[in-house]
C-alpha cells in the first residue's frame, strides 16, 4: 500500500523551506489518495490543495465544503475557484472539453497566485487506457494516441505538471484509501454513459477485458511507445525546420521541395511548426486542402494565400508562411513622457498641448501618397516606398496613421516623422498600443 507514497517521494521535485507543491483536489478517490500520499511524502507545510468548482451539479458547493474539511484535517493549505459559464450551460457545445480547458486555466492561475511551480494530478493507468481508446475512436494521430504524459510543462507558464499514479490502477488506489481509512466523494456524473469517456469505461473496457485481462496495462504501454515515436518525429521535424525557418516565417519553397521528396515528412515538419506557434494540429483533410491551394498558385514569387486556422490567420506571401491575429490594426495611440536627460526624439510638450486643444491630432486612414521621414540620413518617402523597402506584407500596409494637422506624425509599426520632433526640452512620444483582446 505504500507504493503510491514511494512513487511520489521518488519524483524529482526539490522542496525547501519556502516551497509548496500543489495537488489538484476534486474530493474523489484519485485526488484524495494523491493528497494524502503527497502530505506523507513531503509534509503538510509543503503542500497546498486546489479545488475547482465547475458549477455543473447542484451538489458542487457541498464538495467544496468536504474538500475544505479534509484539507483542514490534513493540515494543508486550501484554495478553490468557482467557474462561471457565460450564456449558461446550454451554450456549451462540448461540456467535457470546455470544462477541462477551464479547469486547467483556473489551476494555472492559482499556481501563479501562490507561487507554485509543481502541480500534481491524480490520473492513473485506468484513465490512460480510457484516453487511448477515446483517441482511437476519434481517429487521432500519434500525439493523441500518446495519451497523457507523466510530466509536462503547462503551456505559456513555468508550471510543471506531474502525474505520479500513471503506473497504478484504480484498484491500487482503492486499496490505499481503505488501508488509511480515507473518505472521498463519488461523482454521480461518472455513471452517465451519455458521455463518451464514461461509455468507454462502463461499457467498452469491461467487454474487452474479457478477451484481454491486461488491457489497461497494455494500452498504457502502447501509449508510452506512441509517445517515444512522436518524440522521434519531433526531432526529425526540428532537423528539417532548422533549414526552413526564417525571421519572417516558414520557407514554403523548401517545404514544398521536401513534399515532393517525402510527403509524410513535409506534413510532419508543417505540423511541428504550427505546434511551435501555439496552434492546434490541423486535420489531414485541412493539410491536403492547403497543399492544393499552394499547387494552384500561378505567381509563386509574390502571390499571397490566406488560411484561417485555430482562430488565427495563416498567410503565405513571397513563399513565407506566417501567423497573425485576425486584425493586427486594432489598438490605440497613447503619448508617453520622455526623460529630459534623454536624447530620444519626441514631440515638444507645448506643440502637443496646442494640438490637443485644437484637436489637431487625429487618426487617418491611408489613402495613398502620404510621406514621412523616419531616418535622419534619408529623405522623405511615401509609405508605399517604405513598406516595399521594409518588406512589409500587403495585409500590414493598412497601418494606423496618426496625423498632426495635415502632416503624418507616426505610422504604427513603421516609425515617427522626425521632421516634427525634437531632442530637447519637455516632450512626449506617440506609442501605438495593440489590442490583444481580439
Amino acid at each position: 500500500m505504500g507504493s503510491s507514497k514511494t512513487h511520489l517521494a521518488n519524483k524529482n521535485i526539490t522542496v525547501d523551506s519556502a516551497t509548496r507543491i500543489a495537488v489538484a483536489y476534486s474530493g474523489g478517490l484519485d485526488s484524495t489518495v494523491l493528497l494524502h500520499s503527497t502530505v506523507a511524502a513531503y509534509g503538510p507545510e509543503h503542500v497546498i490543495a486546489f479545488h475547482i468548482n465547475h458549477g455543473l451539479q447542484e451538489v458542487a458547493d457541498d464538495w467544496v465544503m468536504h474538500c475544505a474539511n479534509v484539507t483542514k484535517s490534513f493540515e494543508v493549505a486550501f484554495d478553490f475557484r468557482l467557474l462561471s459559464w457565460p450564456g449558461g450551460l446550454g451554450a456549451l457545445s462540448n461540456v467535457e472539453a470546455q470544462a477541462r480547458e477551464a479547469r486547467y486555466e483556473a489551476l494555472a492561475q492559482m499556481c501563479e497566485q501562490h507561487g507554485v511551480t509543481d502541480l500534481l494530478l491524480g490520473h492513473h493507468q485506468d484513465d490512460q487506457a480510457e484516453t487511448v481508446l477515446l483517441q482511437l475512436l476519434r481517429g487521432s494521430g500519434l500525439p493523441g494516441l500518446s495519451g497523457m504524459s507523466t510530466q509536462r510543462g503547462l503551456e505559456k507558464t513555468g508550471i510543471r505538471v506531474w502525474r505520479p499514479f500513471m503506473d497504478l490502477t484504480r484498484k491500487d488506489l482503492e486499496s490505499y484509501a481503505k488501508e488509511y481509512q480515507l473518505e472521498w466523494i463519488e461523482d454521480p456524473s461518472n455513471q452517465d454513459d451519455h458521455f463518451t469517456r464514461n461509455f468507454i469505461r462502463l461499457r467498452i473496457i469491461p467487454v474487452l477485458e474479457k478477451v484481454q485481462p491486461q488491457l489497461r496495462r497494455n494500452l498504457s504501454r502502447s501509449a508510452s511507445h506512441m509517445a517515444d515515436a512522436q518524440h522521434l518525429l519531433d526531432q526529425l521535424a526540428d532537423i528539417d525546420l532548422n533549414v526552413m525557418t526564417t525571421k519572417v516565417g516558414l520557407d514554403m519553397t523548401a517545404l514544398t521541395a521536401l513534399r515532393f521528396e517525402d510527403m509524410a515528412r513535409a506534413n510532419n515538419a508543417l505540423r511541428r511548426w504550427l505546434f511551435l506557434q501555439g496552434l492546434n494540429m490541423p486535420s489531414q483533410e485541412r493539410l491536403n486542402a492547403w497543399w492544393v491551394d499552394l499547387t494552384q498558385l500561378k505567381d509563386t514569387a509574390d502571390h499571397q494565400l490566406l488560411w484561417v486556422h485555430d482562430g488565427k490567420y495563416l498567410r503565405v506571401w513571397r513563399q513565407k508562411l506566417s501567423v497573425s491575429e485576425t486584425d493586427i490594426t486594432l489598438g490605440r495611440w497613447e503619448f508617453s513622457e520622455i526623460d529630459t536627460d534623454s536624447d530620444e526624439l519626441g514631440l515638444a510638450i507645448d506643440v502637443y498641448q496646442i494640438a490637443i486643444a485644437n484637436q489637431a491630432l487625429q487618426e487617418k486612414v491611408r489613402s495613398g501618397g502620404e510621406k514621412i521621414r523616419i531616418h535622419p540620413r534619408q529623405p522623405r518617402k511615401t509609405l508605399k516606398k517604405i513598406f516595399q523597402e521594409l518588406d512589409v506584407p500587403p495585409w500590414q500596409r493598412t497601418a494606423r496613421i496618426l496625423c498632426l494637422d495635415s502632416e503624418v506624425l507616426a505610422v504604427a509599426g513603421v516609425g515617427l516623422h522626425i521632421d516634427l520632433l525634437t531632442q530637447y526640452g519637455p516632450r512626449v512620444k506617440p506609442v501605438f498600443i495593440k489590442d490583444t483582446t481580439h
